[in-house]
């Protein structure tokens, strides 16, 4: 009997028991299955993950304070301020540019009689915007003179001008929030980063919130680009010196790159996706048994078969193949159907995430991980293989008169 000859009787036990095939290939479809949906999630994620550090680059330092890390005292330094921004580009000449971020909190808005309630407002500078993707929808950006004249204007985003402004006519309209009147100078599109989707924001100078709003300089968060050509980790050095100079070497504060936390984010969905996996493929060794098992009945009720087979000059190794092709067969076919039913969840999630907007406007693309789906596939076919074996070295050895007269 020739290899195809062995793959065509295999099919034909498969279709002469098709309830028990089905039921012993459970184990190896769910577990191909599992494996191949958590690549595809984690994949998708990282590739999400990715798509997010995009938008603000992967040159973009961050320096954040905290006071922890000396514990609670902390002397007079009680935060990070615009003042740190001039003094860091001043001693660090590697840095480009660089921005101050505030966060004011959620707060109502008023337009005329309309109100709107829950709006973030974010207190930036003219930088934010070029190291941040914030894109324009009409209007302009926050300038460099808006900042030195502390000037009261603001830009909104499209669902704010659509609870505010319904006709779309919010460029030079004035909004009223916590005793503070902007005039609205640009509409951008609705904030995404990291999951965060901030459907409504308005964004006004960081100036001009310190100064008749928020009071103080403070800033949460100050962002700054290298120089083209310069290794990020070397400015982050240098930036970190500078600090440690402004702090009389107080360990407060906090420097890190996006590039770097990307990695981070990376590595850990890579580790959650291995253990995962790992957990998924454990089913396919209760579905390599259940082939076992399977093969072990398969052989006893195949016992004439094999006695005749034997009779007529089939060596053991011919014996021996056919129930491990069959087998393998068994479990390659249960892998088949276990792609298949990945790939059709995956589809699936695309849809969903889209029609939903989760976790981003676009949904989460979740491409088919072909090269994961495959190792899965082999990997179930070798199980096959593997747990086969002994049911087929018990055929191979048996002898033929027994066989013969076995009921």
């Amino acid at each position: 009997m020739n290899l195809w000859d062995a793959f065509k009787v295999a099919f034909d036990m498969l279709r002469v028991h098709k309830m028990r095939a089905f039921l012993t290939m459970l184990g190896v479809i769910i577990g191909v299955m599992s494996v191949s949906l958590i690549v595809l999630a984690m994949s998708a994620f990282q590739t999400y993950v990715s798509d997010q550090f995009a938008r603000i680059g992967s040159d973009t330092i961050f320096v954040m304070f905290n006071p922890g890390r000396e514990g609670a005292v902390f002397g007079d330094v009680d935060g990070l301020k615009t003042s740190d921004i001039d003094f860091i580009q001043a001693r660090v000449p590697e840095v480009e540019i660089a921005s101050g971020y505030r966060e004011a909190g959620k707060h109502d808005l008023r337009a005329g009689t309309a109100k709107l309630e829950g709006v973030g407002v974010k207190g930036i500078d003219q930088n934010f915007v070029t190291l941040n993707t914030v894109e324009l929808l009409k209007g302009r950006q926050i300038s460099e003179q808006d900042q030195t004249t502390k000037a009261s204007v603001a830009v909104i985003s499209e669902d704010v001008e659509k609870g505010l402004f319904p006709k779309g006519d919010s460029i030079g309209k004035v909004i009223q929030l916590g005793g503070l009147t902007v005039e609205v100078i640009g509409v951008a599109k609705n904030l995404e980063l990291m999951g965060e989707r901030d459907t409504k924001v308005m964004f006004v100078p960081l100036a001009t919130a310190n100064a008749k709003w928020l009071g103080g300089e403070n800033v949460d968060l100050i962002l700054l680009r290298a120089k083209k050509g310069l290794t990020i980790n070397k400015v982050m050095d240098k930036i970190w010196e500078a600090l440690m100079l402004r702090s009389g070497g107080r360990n407060i504060y906090n420097v890190e790159s996006s590039e770097n936390v990307l990695k981070i984010f990376q590595g850990i969905l890579g580790v959650i996706g291995m253990i995962l996996s790992g957990i998924a493929a454990l089913s396919l060794l209760v579905g390599g048994i259940g082939v076992m098992n399977i093969m072990l009945v398969s052989v006893t009720e195949r016992t004439r078969e094999i006695g005749l087979r034997k009779a007529v000059g089939a060596k053991p190794f011919a014996i021996m193949s056919q129930f491990l092709i069959e087998s393998a067969t068994l479990t390659l076919l249960g892998g088949l159907i276990g792609m298949a039913i990945a790939w059709g969840f995956g589809n699936l999630l695309t849809i969903i995430t889209m029609m939903t907007k989760w976790p981003r406007e676009g949904g989460l693309a979740a491409p088919f991980p072909v090269g994961a789906a495959i190792g899965s596939m082999v990997f179930s076919a070798l199980i096959g293989v593997v747990f086969g074996f002994y049911p087929a070295a018990r055929a191979a050895k048996l002898h033929p008169i027994d066989a013969l007269r076995s009921e």
